[in-house]
């Protein structure tokens, strides 16, 4: 097909299909690690929590 200007073959749009699997696969990553480090915190806030909840029934036992 043919614009006057620009031609466009259909060999230059398989050139992009490595890089859409590219972006896609970083796409991914981002995703489980955004996913692990949401888990971490949600670890440590529990973890923290805990202890607090401990240490105040310690106070209230003493």
């Amino acid at each position: 097909m043919s614009t006057g200007v620009v031609t466009f073959s259909p060999w230059g749009w398989l050139l992009w299909l490595p890089l859409l699997a590219a972006e896609g696969k970083l796409r991914a990553a981002r995703r489980l690690a955004r996913e692990r480090v949401v888990a971490r915190i949600e670890e440590r806030h529990a973890r923290e929590a805990k202890t607090q909840a401990e240490a105040q029934a310690e106070s209230l036992k003493g």
